[in-house]
């Protein structure tokens, strides 16, 4: 292909990319999942825009363990101090820090210390998080790129801390007027119930909650643009809703009632993951019915009972629990979307596939033809746009 003609293209990308993606977020219809397994006796916290997953694995000895997972790799176990017995790994920033907890018991929430891995040349730094002055207890439950650590001090280390805090080099700070932090984002929003706390100036947004008789709503997950999921509490006996929230559209109940229920994970289309516990688990894309993440598994992996779906993210890459048809172990998994756009097979549709379909335009079929019709052209080009990113 000329280069000037392949730089008018580049330039047609770049102007069409953004208006292309509004029309993408606006329909978003399932895709077709391939299952990745990354193992037996593991529990999946987070998972981050690179398909990063961190949790906690159960060792021989029903010991938990806090350990990472990269695309591409083996998990492994994450370092901890000699006389921490237990970890746990509960969130993980898009540059790679990661946070917890670990503790003297078996499992780290229970007696717990927040705790921090930071990513070096040959794996991970272990640091113990100091707790507000005078607790004995804290957690830390999420992280942004901006070095930003939030969670909760003091109580008895068992779920519950009575303070809020933001972690630093001393002692954690105290973030008042808040309850326990669910989540931070890259623009140093904390989410906390429907609290809203800005780090940068230490204002509070509280959003209203929707119409009708509610005891209160708890945020699970937020994104940047300001995307946040959970539930919300009602007084009947079927007293827990799963609900999302999105900027200039509200809320929006993406399942029924249930006794314990939620929408435990958001992305920036406004795509949810939510269960009801022990009974089932579903997708909510916007614009779609839910779905059984079961049934978007490509055929060619096979059948699956998927038991629980936990963080979905801007690439609607899932984390699942499941076990294949006939098989009696569960698993932790990572669901990632099958794209025909994805030309390099790198798991992102970017820049590079877009070179890829450039090089090629005009060929008769072959690299770069996404819909298959025989030639490589502007329908392929915008096929490739509407899926970027």
């Amino acid at each position: 292909m000329p280069q000037s003609a392949f730089q008018r293209l580049a330039r047609l990308a770049a102007r069409t990319a953004a208006s292309t993606l509004v029309a993408a977020a606006a329909h978003a219809a399932p895709p077709t999942y391939r299952v990745e397994v990354l193992g037996p006796n593991m529990s999946g916290f987070d998972m981050n825009a690179s398909g990063t997953v961190v949790g906690r694995q159960l060792n021989a000895q029903q010991v938990g363990k806090a350990f990472v997972a990269r695309r591409g790799e083996a998990p492994m176990l994450l370092p901890t101090p000699a006389e921490w017995q237990s970890s746990d790994a509960y969130a993980i920033s898009p540059n790679g820090v990661i946070v917890g907890a670990v503790s003297t018991g078996t499992i780290a929430s229970i007696g717990s210390r927040a705790a921090a891995w930071h990513p070096v040349k040959n794996g991970y730094q272990f640091s113990l998080l100091t707790p507000y002055p005078g607790d004995t207890h804290s957690t830390a439950t999420a992280v942004n790129s901006h070095g930003d650590i939030v969670g909760g001090s003091g109580g008895l280390g068992l779920g519950s801390y009575p303070r809020a805090v933001r972690f630093t080099a001393g002692p954690a700070q105290l973030l008042p007027q808040i309850s326990l932090p669910a989540d931070v984002n890259e623009n140093r929003v904390v989410l906390a119930y429907n609290q809203l706390l800005d780090l940068d100036d230490m204002s509070i947004t509280t959003i209203p909650l929707p119409p009708g008789n509610w005891q209160g709503f708890v945020g699970i997950d937020l994104t940047d643009n300001g995307n946040f999921c959970g539930y919300i509490l009602g007084f009947s006996g079927c007293s827990t809703f799963p609900l999302r929230y999105r900027p200039g559209v509200g809320w929006e109940f993406v399942g029924g009632c249930a006794t314990t229920t939620a929408a435990n994970s958001i992305n920036e289309r406004g795509d949810v993951t939510a269960y009801v516990a022990n009974t089932s688990s579903w997708i909510a894309l916007v614009g779609e019915e839910n779905a059984n993440p079961a049934s978007l598994i490509d055929p060619a992996d096979g059948a699956w009972t998927i038991l629980g779906v936990g963080s979905i993210n801007n690439s609607r890459a899932m984390l699942a629990s499941g076990r294949p048809l006939g098989d009696a172990v569960t698993k932790l998994l990572r669901l990632v979307p099958i794209r025909v756009e994805d030309l390099d097979g790198d798991g992102v549709v970017g820049s590079s596939d877009l070179g890829i379909l450039l090089s090629a335009w005009g060929a008769p079929g072959g690299p770069g033809d996404i819909n298959a019709d025989g030639a490589v052209d502007s329908a392929d080009l915008g096929q490739l746009l509407a899926a970027w990113g």
